[in-house]
């Protein structure tokens, strides 16, 4: 796997990522010399002005917020959309996902290249689009023997199972352990540490029968993992999750554009114990537990 790790402060958050504006609203960019990625973690009212309007999170009151301390991004394709006789232009396009470039995020302070040892040719360009198997974040789990645990945890895009004969379906959420996927959350064996299961059938079943799996979101756990927003699952793009992004950007005269995703308040899910921390005694298997990763909201900034 491509693996670039650096310390970055992250600003993501999920909502929905497509661009619908028209043609002659677009900013077009001649001339880039590179596209970067940065992850921001406070608050992005500051630079509402600058937000693609489709990514602004819906806050619900019946839902707890959590920011994440790191954020890892894996995208298999990014392009530059051409314009004016530009055409489209892949800054790298991975076949699968082990060789899907990976960025990590602990702090806002390092921007990541998305060009991968090649030039942008001169042309006109108006947006990105990107592709994305994961997001992984390091968020707190509440345990009933441990105490409250920080664990890094992923959550699929990407359909795998469907396109290279893997494991994941959308939405499935996994417990990573130095760099290593252990199992799967949210189901059999979970009490009373949420710990994670192996193998999937396993992990969204209830009473260890394997059998009668969770239904999430009117979504069955065979061919879904339990993500908790029923919209994006019926929306997202299947079985890669991709997103055009157009430069709505803020402008300071410079020639790379930087992309920013801004994971403030990204965690969100239903606390029904009522601790104000994620944890086995919020699942239930009559009345799943609402939980979401929002989308990231993503700005655009000409640097």
């Amino acid at each position: 796997m491509k693996t670039q790790a650096i310390l970055i402060i992250l600003i993501l958050a999920f909502a929905g990522l497509s661009s619908c504006e028209n043609d002659a609203e677009i900013k077009k960019i001649k001339n880039i010399n590179d596209v970067g990625l940065r992850v921001s973690f406070t608050d992005s009212k500051a630079t509402s002005s600058f937000k693609n309007t489709e990514t602004e999170i819906k806050r619900t009151s019946s839902l707890t917020y959590e920011t994440p301390e790191n954020y890892f991004v894996a995208l298999k394709k990014a392009t530059l959309k051409g314009a004016n006789g530009t055409p489209d232009f892949d800054l790298f396009n991975e076949l699968n996902l082990a060789s899907s470039f990976v960025f990590d995020y602990t702090n806002d302070n390092v921007v990541h290249s998305l060009l991968d040892k090649t030039e942008i040719p001169d042309g006109t360009y108006t947006r990105i689009e990107i592709e994305i198997y994961y997001l992984q974040m390091n968020i707190a789990i509440a345990t009933g023997e441990r105490g409250v645990e920080r664990r890094n945890i992923r959550v699929y895009l990407s359909d795998d199972a469907e396109t290279e004969e893997g494991l994941h379906q959308p939405g499935d959420m996994t417990q990573i352990n130095d760099g290593k996927e252990i199992g799967w959350l949210l189901g059999e064996g979970q009490m009373p540490n949420m710990d994670p299961v192996t193998p999937r059938v396993a992990a969204y079943t209830h009473n260890g029968e394997g059998t009668s799996w969770y239904d999430f979101a009117g979504k069955s756990a065979k061919h879904y993992g339990p993500f908790g927003d029923v919209t994006f699952m019926n929306n997202a793009p299947h079985p890669v999750y991709s997103t055009v992004v157009g430069f709505h950007f803020k402008d300071k005269n410079g020639s790379n554009l930087i992309l920013d995703f801004n994971v403030n308040d990204c965690w969100q899910f239903e606390d029904k114990s009522g601790d104000g921390v994620f944890g086995p005694t919020d699942l239930d298997p009559i009345d799943p537990t609402k939980w979401h990763m929002a989308l990231p909201v993503m700005t655009m900034t000409r640097e």
